[in-house]
């Protein structure tokens, strides 16, 4: 069944994460080195990325410090240049083929807006934080799903960097899957297991072949 939308994930998708956790090293008193260690090790484990900071700062929690970077005046905002340089050109073309593009992964609010005030070409801009949920719980790929309504999960693909997190779930919704080899998450998960449905290394082909399914 041909396509007629197609969601995003954000982190390492769409958005190049490199400054943000390098920002982080930098704010914790860490060598760049260490830190993308440390958060390297708790993906290799499947654990969610803010262990690392209990892991780094056992004292700490990821809500306290972020306090702290926040009352610091470093708290990281969204540039367009931290988009990668594939990912806008790629949703302009698949929203001049006519499919509907959106955005969808576990993010705080306020990268809605940010993803609109850095020229990101989308239908629909979501983030967990408004919907109450984050992936891979199956609600948020309902959520997808009922923001477009007409549509059958078939017709509907959803792009990310993670298996755990945004393959695996989108196909057990019955979404064409996508899997972006691209970030550290994709490097690790990738080596573990086979990658299901299609699989690219970076966005450049991604709306030809969207056009191309039957």
């Amino acid at each position: 069944m041909a396509i007629k939308a197609v969601f995003f994930d954000v982190g390492e998708t769409l958005v190049d994460e490199s400054r943000e956790w390098a920002e982080w090293a930098d704010f914790l008193g860490l060598s760049r080195l260490t830190f993308f260690a440390a958060l390297g090790a708790v993906i290799a484990r499947g654990e969610h990325h803010r262990r690392v900071f209990r892991l780094v700062r056992p004292d700490s929690d990821f809500q306290q410090l972020q306090q702290q970077r926040e009352q610091a005046g470093k708290s990281y905002r969204l540039r367009a240049t931290d988009l990668y340089p594939d990912a806008v050109p790629c949703l302009r073309r698949l929203r001049q083929a006519g499919i509907l593009v959106g955005i969808a992964g576990n993010q705080p609010q306020a990268v809605e807006q940010a993803l609109r005030l850095a020229g990101v070409p989308a239908d629909i801009i979501r983030s967990s934080a408004s919907w109450g949920v984050e992936k891979p719980n199956p609600r948020i790929f309902q959520q997808i799903l009922a923001a477009t309504p007409g549509l059958k999960p078939s017709e509907v693909a959803y792009v990310g960097d993670r298996l755990d997190n945004d393959v695996l779930p989108a196909r057990q919704a019955g979404m064409l899957a996508v899997f972006l080899r691209r970030g550290p998450w994709a490097l690790l998960q990738d080596a573990r297991r086979e990658t299901p449905g299609i699989a690219l290394d970076d966005l450049h082909a991604l709306p030809a072949i969207l056009c191309r399914q039957p």
